[in-house]
């Protein structure tokens, strides 16, 4: 009788706030299979203080007795810039690949998936959807108004939405709004979403199996 095996390999996913959980969570649906691979996340909760929340959430996940079997975990940390893309992001990656990262150690890579200026740069990919999720009459929609992404931000995106009546704020759930995004568009133009989704999916093998 053929008996399945595990997975070895985790993903720990740790974003920065409550809008990037709820973007990757609908990237995830889309792009990762189901059940086929321990996928476990963290809200950082900003970017104050990072690198010791990013240590602090992986000494938590490695202490932790639900995951004691996980020996070849992926870290994956996906945060903002907030800079231009030619500039360094917070994320201090040397720092914690020397802290964590060994021939015994069970932390295999530290994937950084770094945003720029921010997550809500990304999102002008889709202006259409903006624009409709805010109910902007189609003879105001411009849609050549941002054509440098990386020149985008939070702020811009901000104004926006004030200026048609509605509010959005950095970092906080967005659901309604993440909702009406079409993530296959923002995902084919966004390099770093494909890299990483990429380097996930090489880690999701297919279940072998092993006769008793």
């Amino acid at each position: 009788m053929a008996k399945q095996t595990i997975n070895p390999n985790s993903i720990l996913f740790l974003y920065e706030g409550e809008t990037e959980g709820e973007f990757y969570k609908k990237l995830f649906e889309r792009y990762i299979p189901e059940r086929v691979i321990r996928l476990n996340t963290g809200n950082l909760q900003g970017v104050y203080g990072l690198n010791d929340k990013v240590k602090s959430k992986i000494k938590t996940y490695l202490l932790n007795d639900k995951f004691k079997d996980c020996n070849q975990i992926h870290v994956f940390i996906a945060i903002d810039r907030e800079a231009e893309r030619h500039e360094p992001s917070q994320l201090q990656l040397q720092d914690l690949e020397k802290e964590f990262i060994g021939k015994r150690s069970r932390i295999k890579k530290i994937h950084p998936l770094i945003a720029t200026k921010d997550l809500e740069a990304w999102f002008f990919h889709d202006l259409e959807g903006i624009y409709r999720y805010l109910e902007v009459p189609q003879a105001q929609r411009k849609m050549d108004a941002f054509p440098n992404k990386d020149k985008c931000d939070n702020r811009k995106l901000s104004a926006l939405f004030h200026r048609y009546g509605k509010h959005y704020q950095k970092g906080r759930r967005a659901a309604g709004f993440i909702d009406s995004l079409d993530m296959e568009l923002i995902y084919s133009q966004v390099p770093e979403l494909q890299t990483a989704f990429t380097a996930m999916n090489e880690l999701v093998k297919k279940p072998e199996t092993a006769k008793k």
